[in-house]
Order: C-alpha cells, then structure tokens, then sequence
C-alpha cells in the first residue's frame, strides 16, 4: 500500500458534540462504505460499557466520544442506512456494543476476518497481523487494554483508535476482492449474516439453566431447583448491569440446586461468599423453597449429556472426517467448515437433547448447500432418541 501509510500521526476529528456528529454521519452517508470499530470496557458489567467508535469513510476518520453524546439518531440512521457498506474486524463484541447501546446492528455488514478466513488465511486472524501482511507495518497494540472510560483519552489511546479505522478500510477493499476472485464472496457475505444472526439471539432467563456446566449431573428436583435460581440470576445480572458470576458464582448456583439448603448456615458451608449470603441468601433460600414444593408433573425432565451419548465419540469422528472430505473437494479451510460447537450442536439438535433456535449451521446457509445431504445420510446411522 501506498506511502500515505506511513505517517507518523494520523488526522482524526474528535466528536463530543451532537451537532458535529451528525455532520460526521451525513458525511458517511455519502460514501459507499466505511469502518467501524470500538472500544468498551468489560470487568463487573453484564453489558460492555461503551468507550470511544472509531469510523473512517475514506476521507476522514473520527473518534466519537460516546461519554458527551446525547443524540444519537444520526449514528443509528446511518448504521440502518443499506447503502452504506460497514467493515469492522472480528465484530461479534462491537456488535454487542451497537445492539446494547442502539438496539440496531449495522446493515450491511462485512467481518474482514471472516473474508480473510475464506482466503486462506487463519480463523482468529488478529487485526494486528493483517495490517502487518498489507502494508508491512507493525501496529502498536499496547493501548488496547487502557481505561476507555477514562477522560481525557491519552494521545497514544486515540492514536491506536483511529489506526484500526485508518487501515481496515483500505484493507478491506483488498480482502473483498480477492474473496470475489476465489469465488467465495457469496459464502462469506452468507456467514457475516449468521455473525448478526447470533448476536441477536438472546438467552430467555427461563433457559438459562441448561448453560450451567454439570446441570447434567442433577436429579429432576435439583434440576427444577436450579431453572429457578439461575432464571432470578440472569434476570438480576441484567437489570443490575452486573456480569453474572459477580451476583452469585456458578459453582455456587449449582451447589444450592445439588445439595437445597434450608439455612444461611447451610449456604455458609456450601461455600458461598459473605456477600452473596448477606445479598441474596434470603433469595436463594426462598427459590429452595418454592423448588421443594413443586409437583412431580412440574419437573424437568433429566438432562442427557451429549458425551455421554451412546455413538457420540464415532458420530463426532465421521462428521469430522466428512468435514475434511469436503475441505480438500472444495478447497475451504476444515476449521471454517465446521467448529466443535458446531458439531456439537448438530448433534444435539439430532439427538433432541437441546433446544435450538432453527436449523444448526452445519444444515443452513453455504455450509449446507456443500454438507447438508452427505451429514443426514450419515446422521441417518445414528437413531433419534425417543
């Protein structure tokens, strides 16, 4: 890339004003893309606390302090507007960050890591290492765990912010080409769509138990007992703005669903902290209660674990060999193809153990159009339960 990369400072606006913010995004509307990036801090919270968005258009970039704005409905116009093209890098938590703080998520979207991905490169591909392969310069990375919430920003912290913009754009421009000349560009587009996909599926309270680590382990009555707790947990966590292990611990929630004490002593000895006692014990124990006294016909039904699964060990192995068939067949990287979550949630969904929004995304989109008849055919070997 040219020598225009090698400035030693680069120029950017900073916006603390509603009325230069909306000059900034009529500005962007004008361009046929531009990328985003941001900068949160996450430590206590549930939900990522919103530092500094960077944005570059092509001709200016501009470093948005969300601390001093009070009208944002430029920016959500702007992240709604379709003619407008969005590039962030490895997204998912900035997309987080859009649908937490906008309620919108931008359209469209292009993940530059996942057209890296479709051209060969790694799958966690860092925005560091990208920028060094284009352009041959070594970004400075040591900014990027600082307070973002701290006022004033340091030279050096907006300094590392407006890099990410100042380089992605042109980058991506790069990437989008060489995923149209691989022929990949559709499949690529078809997963930054799944990318929002995800993000805006949001656990209801009501499920949140099936994501304890060992619910498997529980009878039915523990189990009932701790849909209760960790329901009143996530629901706490999100009205409190507080990340879920710092209302009570996970460990915890599940050694008062196993062992459904009747007293503070009792949760003392199950090894719950003082605050979690002093703050919630009187909760915990009233959620004991209510489990206890619930009819046989209101339990759960026992949870399967999908390792234990009779077959789960050969049906993984086969699929993960299918997965490497098609890999070479179609010259897309095995690990793009399918993840052990993925798998994973093939398997699940098969079997019935778990409930799940729509098709699993080894069924859907360009990985089905490539695996889908192949996987049911080998699925077919391993009969549903029930």
């Amino acid at each position: 890339m040219g020598a225009n990369y090698r400035e030693s400072r680069l120029n950017y606006q900073m916006i603390t004003q509603d009325d230069a913010l909306k000059a900034a995004c009529d500005a962007a509307r004008g361009a046929p893309a531009i990328a985003l990036d941001t900068e949160f801090v996450r430590t206590r919270t549930y939900y990522p606390q919103l530092g500094l968005i960077q944005m570059y258009d092509g001709d200016s970039v501009v470093l948005i302090d969300p601390l001093s704005i009070t009208d944002w409905t430029p920016f959500r116009d702007l992240l709604l507007d379709v003619a407008v093209t969005k590039y962030l890098h490895a997204g998912s938590e900035d997309l987080e960050v859009f649908l937490n703080t906008f309620g919108v998520l931008p359209e469209p979207l292009i993940d530059t890591q996942i057209l890296a991905a479709f051209c060969g490169r790694p799958m966690s591909w860092g925005f560091a290492a990208m920028v060094e392969e284009y352009t041959g310069i070594a970004l400075d990375k040591s900014e990027s765990r600082t307070d973002w919430l701290a006022r004033p920003l340091t030279e050096r912290q907006c300094d590392y912010a407006a890099a990410d913009v100042w380089y992605l754009l042109p980058i991506a421009h790069k990437l989008m080409a060489e995923t149209e000349a691989s022929g990949w560009l559709p499949a690529a587009l078809d997963e930054c769509r799944l990318m929002q996909q995800r993000r805006r599926e949001v656990v209801p309270p009501s499920e949140a138990w099936r994501d304890i680590s060992n619910a498997w382990q529980l009878r039915t009555r523990q189990l009932a007992c701790l849909q209760l707790l960790a329901d009143w947990r996530l629901r706490k966590a999100r009205e409190r703005d507080l990340a879920v292990n710092f209302v009570v611990r996970e460990e915890h929630l599940w050694s008062v669903a196993r062992y459904m004490p009747g007293s503070m002593g009792e949760l003392d000895s199950l090894g719950l902290s003082g605050s979690e006692i002093r703050f919630h014990g009187k909760t915990l124990l009233g959620l004991v209660s209510t489990a206890q006294a619930l009819p046989e016909d209101a339990l759960p039904e026992p949870l399967l674990n999908l390792m234990d699964m009779p077959g789960y060990r050969k049906a993984f192995k086969e699929i993960k060999a299918l997965v490497q068939d098609v890999s070479k067949e179609k010259g897309v990287s095995a690990e793009l193809l399918a993840s052990r979550r993925q798998i994973n949630q093939l398997l699940n969904a098969h079997w019935g153990l778990k409930a799940s929004n729509g098709v699993p995304e080894m069924l859907a989109g360009w990985r089905g159009d490539m695996m889908a008849g192949k996987l049911n055919t080998l699925l077919d070997a391993y009969p549903r339960q029930g």
